[in-house]
């Protein structure tokens, strides 16, 4: 990894002090549902992460084994039902900060493990096959509140495109490992991490994105080790910092996909859980996506990987 810029941020230049109108700011707790999990633990202690029910889910929160009143049992598929599941809000700060380059590391590993441990606790309940944590941050990402957060979300059904990333390591191959051989054969390695690795992937939506997954197989995020929870934080921020020197205020997305719970109904065999590697995907939003995109599934973007991939280097 290049040395060009140091990767050392200033937390206190970046981080902001607390709003009376914003309702995820500390001492404003009564504005919004209550915890279902916070970190640290102890009601006692000031909290530096908290996770609390999404006001506005996108998913039902009822039994699967309710109907809905529109539609007979025959044709209640995932593709014509509304979705049952869990909606949460990762509220990452304390403070009204808006850039997670605003917080310290310790802080932001936080994060991730509350994230870890609300995702295993949802692996266990037998109405849901999936869940992803994923950030929209900025206007042009679909962020609706500036203050630092993110969403996690269960659903019980897995997702058309999980159902093509497991449909991929039905063969021989596993596709993630082939990625990540590209990767350093074609000098789009970032950084890394202990044993994750930043890539530029073969084939980008968008100039600089990218992804960050475990250099062997690991079926789930949620059974990471504490050293991969730092990795992990390690890589988000320094990754991000060197977005931001390239493009100044630029909106991303990001989202995890890890595999679908293994126990549950329709859940892949062991051959391809053995494949896997959870992965984070971030995805600068530095253009729209045009007609062509929206009709196809295929992406034009105006840098090579390669080409990603040094900048970002050198950033």
């Amino acid at each position: 990894m290049s040395n060009t810029h140091s990767d050392c941020l200033s937390f206190d230049s970046l981080s902001s002090g607390t709003r009376a109108d914003c309702p995820f700011c500390a001492g404003n707790e009564l504005l919004t549902p209550p915890d279902i999990m916070r970190m640290p633990a102890a009601s006692a202690q000031p909290w530096r992460a908290r996770i609390i029910p999404n006001r506005f889910p996108i998913v039902e929160p009822r039994s699967p084994t309710q109907q809905t009143a529109e539609l007979p049992p025959s044709i209640a598929t995932p593709a014509t039902r509304p979705a049952h599941g869990v909606h949460d809000v990762v509220i990452e700060s304390p403070n009204h900060d808006h850039t997670i380059l605003a917080i310290t590391p310790s802080a932001w590993r936080d994060v991730w493990e509350l994230c870890r441990q609300r995702i295993a606790l949802l692996s266990e309940r037998e109405d849901l096959l999936w869940a992803t944590v994923f950030k929209n941050s900025g206007v042009h990402a679909g962020a609706s509140l500036e203050h630092l957060h993110s969403q996690l979300i269960a659903l019980d059904f897995i997702p058309p495109l999980l159902a093509a990333e497991l449909e991929a390591l039905a063969g021989t191959g596993n596709p993630f490992a082939n990625v990540l051989t590209v990767a350093r054969m074609t000098d789009t390695v970032v950084a890394e991490a202990g044993d994750l690795v930043a890539i530029v992937p073969p084939a980008t939506r968008q100039p600089f994105e990218i992804w960050i997954l475990p250099c062997h197989p690991e079926a789930y995020f949620h059974a990471t080790s504490a050293a991969h929870i730092e990795a992990l934080a390690s890589l988000t921020q320094r990754v991000v910092a060197k977005l931001q020197r390239l493009v100044p205020g630029a909106d991303y997305n990001w989202w995890l996909h890890q595999a679908p719970f293994a126990k549950r109904t329709g859940s892949p065999e062991a051959a391809r859980l053995s494949k896997w590697h959870w992965h984070l995907e971030i995805l600068p939003r530095l253009a729209s996506f045009a007609g062509f995109e929206l009709a196809t599934g295929c992406h034009v973007t105006t840098l090579f990987p390669q080409e990603s991939a040094r900048r970002l280097r050198e950033a």
